[in-house]
């Protein structure tokens, strides 16, 4: 049996900025997306998520597909962890060279074009029992609906069976009927009611927004190049996975100088990259126990930030993108460290978006920062 994460545990309420379709984001402070967070704590969270999905679907073989950008480490771990999890890939919004995609829109989302890199996917699901879409929160199902739907077309074929994997389910019943009577199961850590607690969000005074990156323009930080990059946009069996993600944390730990083993240190994931990280923050917390580790990740969803206590983000630094020039992201609850490693899988980095992450990190009395850019080329 399993720990029992309690709502309280897994859902703070954000406001996201200038969005009319949808005001308000649920924020997970053990997700390792936006808040800093153990990521050991993480991986225990998402080590469960693999559980329930082992229960629910028992003799079955899977292909685990994480929602780009928040639910890739969740879509990750659920792979890495599932005993029935024979594949993973995620979906992306970068561009992948040589690769083949198929296009669907998320109607509430800032950054409303998904892909789906199909290269390889028919071999899988000619030998997967079924796809398993993984979330961080599932209001209504319709964007995985419309990925199902994509599917089905594009893979008249094939009887694909399908199902739902989330952190937390905000469906109503009736949709969730309407969705099993369609083949697709629900599986989730914790139920919330629809619209849980939004209203929260007009009670906070909120805070003015930079707009421009703090452009570091002194000497670089120094880069640990680490090679044989798996890249979870494309899909690939999960001992591939496991093999490669844990191969990159190994390496880096032992490449890495590490400071000190006591005070702080944070791994800092990048945009869709962050389960490797997280594995590399767990190796970190085992190695040294005196340590405070903290994992988290820049992001490109614009959320609002305030000083209340009560609310779950404090501050947001504007950055460059490492993946693309001209392409704006964000870093939320940035904090003093004795060191910083951030782990990137970008191959042909923007150097504007390292100097403006640089910028940000020194701003906030930063001095130790280290970039592990884990390369394709050995």
């Amino acid at each position: 049996m399993g720990r029992e994460f309690e709502i309280d545990e897994l859902v703070r309420v954000a406001k996201r900025e200038n969005n009319n379709k949808r005001a308000y984001l649920y924020v997970d402070p053990l997700q390792g997306k936006h808040m800093p967070v153990s990521p050991g704590q993480s991986l225990e969270l998402f080590a469960e998520l693999a559980k329930k999905a082992e229960e629910k679907y028992k003799d079955e073989s899977l292909l685990i597909v994480g929602f780009a950008e928040t639910a890739t480490a969740i879509g990750s771990a659920a792979a890495y962890y599932g005993k029935n999890a024979a594949y993973y890939m995620n979906t992306t919004r970068e561009d992948i060279p040589g690769a083949e995609y198929f296009f669907f829109t998320e109607s509430h989302s800032h950054a409303t074009e998904q892909r789906l890199v199909v290269n390889g996917l028919e071999q899988v699901l000619s030998k997967a029992d079924r796809i398993v879409f993984a979330e961080d929160e599932v209001t209504t199902g319709n964007t995985i609906e419309k990925l199902i739907f994509r599917l089905k077309a594009r893979y008249p074929d094939r009887k694909l069976a399908f199902g739902i994997l989330s952190i937390l389910n905000s469906m109503e019943e009736e949709r969730l009927s309407q969705l099993e009577s369609q083949g697709i199961s629900c599986t989730f850590v914790r139920r919330i009611p629809q619209q849980y607690r939004i209203g929260e969000i007009e009670r906070y005074q909120y805070e003015p927004l930079k707009t421009e990156p703090a452009i570091w323009e002194g000497a670089p930080a120094p880069c640990l190049p680490i090679g044989n990059r798996w890249d979870s946009r494309i899909v690939c069996d999960t001992d591939t996975l496991r093999k490669k993600s844990r191969a990159f944390a190994a390496e880096a730990l032992e490449k890495l100088p590490i400071l000190s083993n006591t005070g702080k240190i944070l791994i800092l994931g990048t945009e869709e990259f962050m389960f490797p990280g997280m594995l590399l923050g767990q190796a970190l917390e085992k190695k040294y126990p005196g340590m405070t580790v903290r994992f988290h990740a820049t992001t490109r969803s614009p959320i609002e930030v305030s000083l209340d206590s009560r609310y779950p983000l404090h501050s947001r630094e504007p950055l460059e993108s490492l993946y693309e020039k001209g392409r704006r992201t964000f870093i939320y609850d940035l904090d003093r460290y004795d060191q910083v490693i951030v782990a990137t899988d970008a191959q042909n980095i923007n150097e504007e978006g390292k100097r403006s992450l640089t910028g940000a990190l020194r701003a906030c009395g930063n001095t130790h920062i280290t970039f592990v850019e884990w390369r394709d080329q050995p």
